[in-house]
């Protein structure tokens, strides 16, 4: 097995053991410590090993210190360049001869754009949007009818005029059956207009009754209509209607419609009342 060290180990021990085992021998030199020679050899090389190993080190301190004060001036030196160095930001003449090409870029688009108006007039394109925008007015109002139900219409409009009772004998006049179809039509277009008036308040309120729960909507129709059927307020005991519009819904329509600013809550004569204002 090869020893762990490249040196051999020189102590105390060793020597002992070699100057024993030449006691016996003949000595050359009157002292008698000719057995020291090899070692005194092996350790003059070790140490002069160990001192060119020692200069090598030096050596590489003094690269290493030559380096770090090399790289340290560069350090200084970049940061120096990013605090003293002045970019120019004034224009210069590459800055204009890049400005005179886009102006002129731009005005051949104009001109093309100009050529292919006039080879290709459309006057009708004003027409068109008129069209458009009155076809988009006509949707919503259809969609707006189409979210009105039966009950809705028919909740908070008030109840068309009774008819005297006839008697068995009398016939009604022809003046008379015109004047009920015209009381008739009177009042189908003052529902029509009263739903759609609805319909676009209840457009500003909360996502909620715009459509995600019908039921809110419903109740939020019942409660705007009476409230523009009474245009002196009313109390809670009048609008509540249960069991499809109890206190506790009633209650929150309310709340919203005050928040918005659209009802006014009053006390008088002791009571709570709540006053319809509109937009």
């Amino acid at each position: 097995m090869p020893p762990p060290h490249p040196l051999r180990r020189v102590s105390t021990g060793s020597l002992s053991a070699l100057a024993r085992s030449q006691d016996r021998a003949p000595h050359l030199s009157p002292s008698g410590l000719d057995f020291l020679a090899p070692a005194l050899t092996e350790l003059a090389d070790e140490a002069a090993t160990l001192a060119a190993n020692t200069q090598k080190l030096n050596e590489l301190h003094d690269a290493l210190g030559t380096f770090n004060e090399a790289f340290a001036g560069w350090l200084y030196a970049l940061k120096m360049n990013a605090f003293c160095v002045e970019w120019p930001e004034a224009p210069d003449a590459n800055s204009f001869t890049r400005m005179a090409h886009l102006d002129t870029l731009l005005q051949q688009q104009q001109q093309q754009t100009s050529a292919l108006l006039a080879q290709h007039p459309n006057p009708s394109v004003s027409v068109d949007s008129q069209q458009s925008s009155h076809s988009i007015l006509e949707q919503q109002q259809q969609q707006h009818e189409a979210d009105m139900t039966y009950a809705t219409a028919s909740s908070f409009d008030d109840p068309p005029p009774k008819a005297p009772p006839k008697s068995a004998m009398k016939k009604p006049s022809g003046m008379g059956v015109g004047t009920v179809k015209k009381a008739t039509a009177g009042t189908a277009a003052m529902r029509k207009k009263r739903e759609l008036e609805i319909a676009g308040y209840i457009e500003t309120l909360p996502l909620e009754y715009r459509g995600r729960e019908p039921a809110m909507r419903l109740g939020m129709e019942k409660v705007i209509g009476a409230l523009m059927a009474n245009p002196a307020g009313l109390p809670m005991k009048d609008i509540i209607s249960p069991p499809e519009l109890p206190q506790t819904k009633a209650n929150k329509h309310l709340i919203a419609l005050v928040a918005k600013k659209l009802v006014q809550k009053v006390v008088a004569n002791g009571q709570t009342v709540y006053r319809w204002i509109g937009a």
